[in-house]
């Protein structure tokens, strides 16, 4: 988009809305479950083997086994559940990233104090449509404030923020907010 091209505003709202939630990529986690699968399938293996009398036929070997049969599913329900627990949230007056499962942690920035948005992420994830949305708060900052971790489409997800940063009303609808 050019410096000079005109830029719709989005409606005025006193009232807060939500604009979209994005989830990490399952790409973002493949490595849990690509691990996590194959320690499954060698305790699965290994319980063949021990079951048919390849191994000895002990308490030692059939633990062994068990445990890492469950190893392997923990691994892959721990990424699963990440994923799923990790949101990256845009409203019409902020962008909010929300993390946890038992404790829930949120962090919010608003439009007006962004400075800086980058997309980014290695060229192996770029193929495939996924990457990261470092938003800063200071453009002498070298951690950036909040970030869209693995989600897909981010030049899309970076696109937004900046429309809506580019459209901040006048007065500020969250001016009464404490930051």
């Amino acid at each position: 988009m050019t410096e000079n091209a005109q830029v719709e505003p989005f409606p005025v709202d006193k009232r807060e809305r939500l604009v979209d939630i994005f989830y990490p990529k399952r790409a973002s986690f493949i490595f849990y479950y690509v691990f996590g699968s194959v320690v499954f399938i060698i305790g699965l293996g290994f319980m063949i083997v021990t079951s048919y009398g390849g191994l000895g036929r002990d308490l030692v070997s059939w633990s062994l086994s068990v445990s890492a049969m469950v190893f392997g599913i923990l691994l892959v329900i721990w990424a699963e559940s990440r994923r799923w627990f990790t949101l990256y949230i845009i409203t019409t007056w902020n962008v909010r990233v929300r993390k946890g499962v038992i404790s829930r942690s949120t962090k919010r920035v608003f439009y007006d104090e962004i400075t800086l948005l980058h997309s980014s992420g290695p060229p192996d994830e770029r193929k495939v449509g996924m990457g990261d949305v470092e938003i800063y708060t200071s453009e002498d900052e070298i951690e950036p404030a909040l970030v869209f971790d693995g989600v897909h489409n981010p030049d899309g997800v970076r696109e937004i923020i900046q429309r809506f940063i580019q459209t901040i009303p006048e007065p500020l609808p969250w001016a009464h907010l404490d930051r």
